[in-house]
C-alpha cells in the first residue's frame, strides 16, 4: 500500500558554489519549501485553430525559516543574497526506505541565485526568514550523501542511558 510522503522529511541544504571544498549546510528552523517548476504557454490563434508555443521550463524555491540566534548558514545565504553570488542547493528527502544501496538519499541538486531576503520580526510570533532560490538551467535527480554532522543536523540520533550514550537501548 502507497505510504504518505511527510513534508518535514524534506529539508534543504545549501553551499556556495566557490566553495564546493566545504560541506553543504542546513538552514536551521525550516518551516516550509516549495519546489516549483513553470513554463509559458503561449496561445496562438491561426485559422485552423489554437496552437501552443511551449516556453522553457522554469523553476525556483521559496524557502521559509524561523530565525536561530546563531545560524552560519542563515548569514551566508543572506550574504550571498545581496552580493548575487551563486548557490548549490539539494532538496533531500530523509528516509531510511528509500536511501539506495550505497546509504544515499533521494535528492533534487539545483545551482542559482536568492532574488530576496526578507527578514520578518513580528510583535507576536517569532523571527522568520524567506526567500527564493531562482534556479539556473534545469534541476537534476539523482542520491545524495549526508555526513555526520548533516544527519545530527535534520536530527538527534537516540541514545542509550550508559555512560557515553552510545546508539542502541531496549528493543521491544
Amino acid at each position: 500500500m502507497p505510504e504518505m510522503q511527510q513534508g518535514k522529511n524534506k529539508i534543504l541544504l545549501f553551499r556556495r558554489l566557490s566553495e564546493q571544498n566545504t560541506a553543504a549546510a542546513k538552514l536551521v528552523f525550516q518551516t516550509e519549501h516549495t519546489f516549483s517548476y513553470s513554463r509559458s504557454l503561449d496561445r496562438i490563434v491561426t485559422k485552423d485553430g489554437t496552437i501552443v508555443k511551449v516556453g522553457e521550463l522554469e523553476a525556483e524555491v521559496s524557502i521559509e525559516a524561523i530565525q536561530s540566534k546563531v545560524d552560519p548558514t542563515r548569514d551566508m545565504l543572506a550574504d550571498c543574497a545581496k552580493k548575487g553570488e551563486k548557490l548549490e542547493m539539494w532538496e533531500v528527502t530523509i528516509e531510511e526506505d528509500l536511501k539506495d544501496d550505497d546509504g544515499k538519499y533521494p535528492a533534487v541538486y539545483a545551482q542559482g541565485y536568492l532574488d530576496s531576503w526578507e527578514n520578518t520580526a513580528s510583535a507576536e510570533d517569532e523571527s522568520t526568514v524567506s526567500s527564493n532560490f531562482i534556479v539556473e538551467l534545469e534541476p537534476q535527480e539523482g542520491f545524495a550523501t549526508l555526513t555526520e554532522e548533516q544527519e545530527e543536523a535534520v536530527q538527534y540520533a537516540f541514545k542509550d542511558t550508559v555512560s557515553g550514550g552510545a546508539p542502541g537501548g531496549v528493543e521491544g
